[in-house]
């Protein structure tokens, strides 16, 4: 018995260190930079369908001299029929309510590595027709602050007691609109099934916004 758990427990181990690599020659890599802070991200499929998770692997190298902060755990899918294209937007533009979201600082040199989803809301007849534009693109958007000094006591609050929400006060929030930057990553072309996956379970919608 306890050896078949310890193997158990290998493939698991291994699994999760599989799903945290990012492969240089997977095709659906994508890659983004703006002056010093490179994102790289790797869809997990090339299929997607309405009702299912659009998730990601992704990493942020700080090149810069001073610590970048993201909310890590934020994600949403939105869609532009216009350019087919689906838009997982990770990290946080607006703090929702004013209050801090989950963050992570990245220290200058380092690299880090997230995992991210969100669930793909479209309401898309399941008929094909050329009338109707379907999904064909996902883009990877990372919003991100590049100056994370206004906040810093703040997520030191957090880090020791992540349960607690924390308000921000008027001038944290303008000083938070001023310090987010963001970066678009290029855009992938995946493969629509108009077929909504029935067997998204109430976990992963749970857990849509972060692995």
């Amino acid at each position: 018995m306890r050896s078949s758990k310890f193997v158990l427990s290998l493939l698991l181990c291994a699994a999760a260190a599989r799903a945290n690599n990012l492969d240089p020659q997977n095709p659906r890599r994508a890659v983004g930079r703006e002056d010093d802070v490179r994102i790289d991200a790797q869809l997990h499929q090339d299929v997607v369908s309405p009702g299912s998770p659009i998730g990601v692997v992704y990493q942020i190298q700080n090149l810069t001299a001073t610590p970048v902060a993201i909310a890590d755990r934020t994600a949403e899918c939105t869609y532009d029929s216009d350019s087919g294209t689906v838009t997982l937007s990770i990290g946080s533009e607006v703090p929702a309510n004013g209050t801090l979201p989950r963050m992570t600082l990245i220290a200058p040199g380092e690299k880090k590595t997230f995992q991210a989803s969100a669930l793909l809301r479209v309401n898309l007849p399941s008929i094909r027709s050329p009338f109707v534009a379907q999904p064909r693109f996902v883009q990877v958007k990372v919003s991100f602050l590049r100056d994370s000094s206004p906040i810093a006591s703040l997520i030191d609050r957090q880090t020791k007691a992540p349960a607690t929400a924390i308000a921000l006060s008027d001038a944290q929030f303008d000083r938070w609109l001023e310090s987010t930057d963001t970066i678009f990553l290029n855009a992938l072309p995946v493969r629509y099934n108009p077929k909504a996956r029935a067997s998204t379970t109430d976990a992963e919608r749970r857990e849509a916004g972060s692995f």
